[in-house]
């Protein structure tokens, strides 16, 4: 006879469905900033978001809360989003700064001074999310959901929701599976967007 735990009525239900975030457009808080590198050595912000308002409200910290119970100080934060700050994609990265100033009234971003990176954290901005197929290590067709669009939480109000991104050839039973996975998408890349390889795991430690 398998006994009920202590503690099984009051214990939030943690399910494949229930650890996936779904397709939306999303109200999101950053939660820490810091410049890095790409792998061509190019110079790139990474931001850690949470989702910031309703059902979905704290997504990503319950998943790092229930990571970090089983794996300890291996736990990594899954909401990342990566962008390149030069180049080619230096519209894009002034379209990410920009929206995320018309997000918050009242905010400029203070160029020039040390640590201004850490005035970002706390600030909200517009995410429009949908999910892109990927394949598992072991071969199973499964989706993972990403930031595709950054806009103000003024402009989500014209956003739609995106369809389903599907990999070419795949199977019509796919699994959605909430895993994260790396975006190789040459599209995304080639409008600006940080495109990671697949072999870069796209979560980052939470400091």
């Amino acid at each position: 006879m398998i006994k009920k735990p202590q503690g099984y009525d009051e214990a939030q239900a943690y399910t494949g469905e229930s650890m996936q975030l779904p397709a939306g457009l999303y109200i999101c808080k950053i939660r820490q900033v810091s410049e890095t590198q790409s792998q061509n050595e190019r110079p790139q912000m990474a931001i850690l978001f949470d989702i910031a308002e309703g059902e979905h409200k704290d997504f990503y910290q319950s998943q790092y809360e229930l990571a970090k119970s089983m794996s300890g100080d291996k736990a990594k934060w899954k909401g990342v989003y990566k962008q390149i700050m030069d180049g080619s994609s230096l519209p894009f990265f002034k379209g990410l700064m920009t929206s995320i100033e018309r997000s918050n009234p009242g905010y400029q971003f203070p160029w020039g001074q040390e640590g201004n990176e850490k005035t970002l954290i706390g600030k909200k901005f517009g995410a429009v999310m949908g999910r892109e197929q990927f394949e598992t290590d072991d071969h199973r067709m499964a989706f993972a959901t990403k930031i595709f669009q950054i806009r103000s939480i003024d402009g989500l109000k014209d956003a739609k929701i995106p369809e389903d991104k599907l990999l070419e050839n795949t199977a019509s039973a796919a699994v959605s599976a909430p895993v994260s996975a790396p975006s190789s998408d040459p599209q995304l890349a080639g409008r600006g967007f940080m495109g990671i390889p697949d072999d870069i795991d796209e979560e980052l430690p939470f400091m």
